[in-house]
C-alpha cells in the first residue's frame, strides 16, 4: 500500500460481472457482505474524471482490506477485465501479504486451475450459481461465526425482492448504474438490521 492509502478494515472491494444473468447473483453477494458487517464497494462507484479510470479502481482497491472476485464468467464472452483485475488484488497481496486479502469464488471446482493456472492451488469459494451455494461460500470465505444460516438466505431474498422493486421504480433493464449502486447497498443495510445480523 501506499502511504497515502488509509485502508478500511471493513470495506470489501468486489469484481463480479455486470450482466443480466449474474444479476440475482450480485444482489445477493453484496447483502452477504452486508450481513456479515462489512461495506461493499465496486467499479461501479469509480467515474473517469481524466486520471484514468484504471488508477481510480486501483485507488479503490487498495483502500479496502478484502478484495472479493467472482470468476465464475470469465469464459464466453470472455471477460479480460476480471482476471486483470484479480491480479491487480494479487499484486496488492503480494507487497503487503498481512494488510490485504483476496478471496476468489467460482461455481464450479477446479475449472480456475485450468483458466488460470497461476493461482492454481490456492482456496477457492464455490457457490454453483446458485443463491444457497453464495451464501454458504461467503459464510465459509470470511470465516462467520454466525451459523443461524436461514436467517441469511431469508435476508438475502428479502434484499431480491426490495431491489426488484428499486429497478422496477427506476424504470431501468439493469441494477447495474452508479446511482443505484448505494440505493442496493442501503437496502441491504436497512434489511441487516431488521433481521438482527448487525446492530442499529
Amino acid at each position: 500500500m501506499s502511504e497515502t492509502t488509509s485502508v478500511d478494515p471493513t470495506q470489501v472491494f468486489i469484481n463480479a460481472p455486470f450482466d443480466r444473468v449474474y444479476e440475482p447473483l450480485f444482489i445477493t453477494l453484496v447483502g452477504m457482505i452486508t450481513f456479515l458487517e462489512y461495506k461493499p464497494r465496486c467499479v461501479l462507484e469509480v467515474r473517469e474524471t481524466g486520471e484514468g479510470r484504471l488508477q481510480r479502481i486501483f485507488e479503490l482497491m487498495q483502500s479496502c482490506r478484502i478484495s472479493l472476485h467472482d470468476m465464475s464468467r470469465i469464459g464466453t464472452p470472455t471477460r479480460f477485465n476480471m482476471p486483470f483485475e484479480l491480479g491487480l488484488a494479487c499484486s496488492l497481496k503480494l507487497r503487503e501479504p498481512n494488510r490485504y486479502e483476496v478471496l476468489v469464488l467460482d461455481s464450479t471446482e477446479y475449472r480456475l486451475d485450468r483458466r488460470l493456472s497461476d493461482y492454481k492451488g490456492r482456496d477457492l469459494f464455490v457457490h454453483r450459481a446458485t443463491h444457497d451455494g453464495m451464501v454458504a461460500a461467503l459464510l465459509d470465505a470470511f470465516q462467520s461465526q454466525n451459523h443461524n444460516v436461514s436467517a441469511f438466505r431469508r435476508a438475502a431474498r428479502k434484499l431480491r425482492s426490495s431491489v426488484a422493486t428499486i429497478k422496477r421504480d427506476a424504470r431501468t433493464l439493469t441494477i447495474f448504474h452508479p446511482y443505484l449502486f448505494p440505493r442496493i447497498t442501503n437496502a441491504a443495510a436497512d434489511i441487516a438490521t431488521a433481521y438482527r445480523l448487525i446492530a442499529p
